[in-house]
């Protein structure tokens, strides 16, 4: 089988196995809000190892929408939920879950039955991680997960700055805030995201100045 057609028939069998779930779904990816997090799963396949991948992820519904503000993406606030799964201004999450399955054979009932299986295994992750319903959960669920990824990868180029930045921007917590800012500027951290030559920490210290000049 052609990869091209392979991604086609995934695609259309997590839409519909999604659709009878309650998920919603674009593209190769499945979604889902529940309290204040939205779920992510993407599922994709190898035509030449004959490998389905999947990796079920989480973030706060609250950090892109700041993401956006910060960036003066404004227009994206009523964009539909889909953006949030494969948009590029938008933050990565948290991988609650993650891997690969073998499947010798690309048939129509093994599409079936492996995109259904990805989307059962989802749901069951996100029930036994029910406390993973809010902001703070969040952060201290990422910062394990950052820990976890600078002990196996120390030269990574990953960091959990951006989120934090965020988390305090949303706690009212400003002065923390532009703390993490002013050090990622020092560091030549972009942030991954640049707009009109002005990087994601530079934009955030911007707005957070601008804020307190309009409260003093």
């Amino acid at each position: 089988m052609k990869q091209s057609e392979l991604d086609k028939k995934i695609n259309a069998y997590l839409k519909q196995e999604g659709k009878a779930l309650g998920w919603k779904t674009k593209g190769s990816s499945a979604f889902r809000v529940e309290g204040k997090m939205f779920f992510s799963l993407l599922v994709s396949g190898s035509a030449k190892e004959d490998v389905l991948y999947r990796r079920l992820s989480c973030k706060p519904m609250a950090f892109d929408l700041e993401l956006w503000r910060i960036l003066g993406m404004t227009a994206n606030l009523q964009a539909p939920l889909g953006l949030r799964t494969d948009g590029a201004y938008t933050l990565y999450g948290v991988s609650l879950n993650e891997g690969s399955i073998a499947t010798p054979k690309w048939s129509e009932e093994g599409l079936l039955n492996a995109s259904r299986g990805c989307l059962v295994e989802a749901e069951a992750c996100i029930k036994s991680n029910h406390h993973l319903r809010s902001d703070d959960a969040f952060m201290e669920l990422g910062e394990a997960f950052n820990l976890c990824i600078l002990k196996s990868v120390p030269n990574t180029a990953w960091n959990f700055w951006k989120e934090r930045l965020i988390h305090h921007v949303l706690k009212g917590e400003r002065d923390q805030a532009m703390s993490i800012a002013e050090d990622r500027i020092a560091a030549r951290d972009s942030g991954g995201f640049i707009v009109g030559g002005q990087t994601f920490y530079q934009l955030s210290q911007r707005q957070l100045k601008g804020h307190a000049a309009s409260v003093g």
